[in-house]
């Protein structure tokens, strides 16, 4: 089955928010819509023109359409907007008490804006649509791009054309901004009792702490499913099976030495598949982080620099000469030279020096 695959993936600049957005745009109880934040998320498209990305939110007991939103695109110096535009949901038709995204983007590049100020204009109300559509989806992995495999089944007894299966993602704040938006537009109708696979392949944000899919066909909407990215589940690749304290032979050392006696800092770590496919090679840098035991202050921090080439172990260790006396906890990670972590925190130490 062909599809067309309409991806923006966004590239957050905030700017700040100039005093004009401080207008009356929530009321619920007169207009019936309102923003889910005051602050939406702006930024620069590749091209130089300003993207707003935001959220409506539907307070009225029935479905609406044809939302009107407008923007106001501002500089730093005039009161009055440089340009201002008029747009609309992704979602048509939005069900009651539910939300749609919205993109606007201003209709000329221009480097002076630097704030803008959003108004919603009204609706209409609309025929309810049957929440016919089921969608099931999971993250299937995780490295430079996430890969959302999923499912959307019509429940319904007449077929599902021009069905739209929509992506975001979302950071952790709260109310959450919205960091990208992918649709999935199907050639083909789904047919009554009908299934189809779909999948995203999308750049990764690292700020993503969920995403929510959606769809809605020309006579049916959707199930909104909402899940939690859990990173770890896929970008750890690494594993730091142990710790261990030996002296400049080799020899294993109790959790207690005297000051100023040299050590070495010492884990086991085990690859279970490269990041880079083709070659087979994955550097990593270990670290090993010594902290007071009370207060929680670091007194040292340590590395070593080196590469996977095949799967199997390594025993990658940091040198550590105490200056001080008491106690204090041993922690390790691997990261690769990005900083980005490989394995999950490795088992912690407690030793005393005396």
């Amino acid at each position: 089955m062909k599809k067309i695959i309409l991806s923006l993936l966004l590239v957050l600049i905030l700017f700040p928010i100039s005093s004009s957005f401080s207008q009356g745009i929530d009321k619920p109880s007169a207009l019936g819509i309102v923003l889910t934040s005051f602050s939406p998320n702006y930024f620069k498209d590749d091209m130089g023109h300003t993207i707003i990305l935001g959220e409506v939110e539907n307070t009225k007991s029935f479905p609406i359409t044809a939302v009107k939103i407008w923007v106001g695109f501002y500089d730093d110096i005039n009161k009055q907007p440089l340009e201002s535009a008029i747009g609309s949901t992704i979602l048509d038709v939005i069900p009651p008490f539910s939300k749609s995204p919205y993109i606007i983007r201003s209709t000329s590049p221009n480097a002076a804006i630097t704030s803008v100020s959003v108004n919603l204009l009204g609706f209409n109300s609309a025929t309810p649509k049957d929440e016919s559509l089921n969608l099931n989806s999971e993250v299937s992995s995780i490295t430079d791009t996430i890969k959302i495999s999923g499912s959307i089944t019509n429940d319904g007894s007449v077929s599902s054309s021009e069905t739209k299966i929509h992506l975001f993602f979302v950071d952790v704040f709260q109310p959450p901004r919205i960091l990208s938006l992918s649709t999935i537009e199907l050639e083909e109708a789904i047919e009554p009792g009908s299934t189809i696979d779909f999948e995203f392949d999308e750049d990764y944000d690292t700020r993503s702490v969920s995403y929510t899919l959606f769809a809605e066909s020309a006579n049916y909407n959707s199930n909104v499913a909402s899940v939690e990215i859990d990173p770890q589940a896929f970008t750890k690749i690494i594993t730091i099976n142990d710790i261990s304290m030996n002296d400049s032979d080799g020899n294993k050392l109790s959790g207690v030495f005297p000051q100023g006696t040299t050590i070495n800092i010492e884990s086991n770590v085990s690859i279970q598949y490269s990041s880079d496919q083709d070659t087979f090679e994955q550097p990593f840098v270990y670290y090993a982080q010594v902290k007071q035991s009370e207060k929680g202050f670091v007194e040292f921090i340590g590395k070593f620099e080196g590469i996977f080439q095949s799967t199997g172990m390594q025993s990658p260790l940091v040198e550590w000469t105490p200056q001080n006396k008491g106690l204090y906890i041993i922690e390790t990670f691997v990261w690769d030279p990005n900083a980005v972590p490989l394995a999950s925190k490795g088992p912690i130490m407690l030793v005393a020096v005396t």
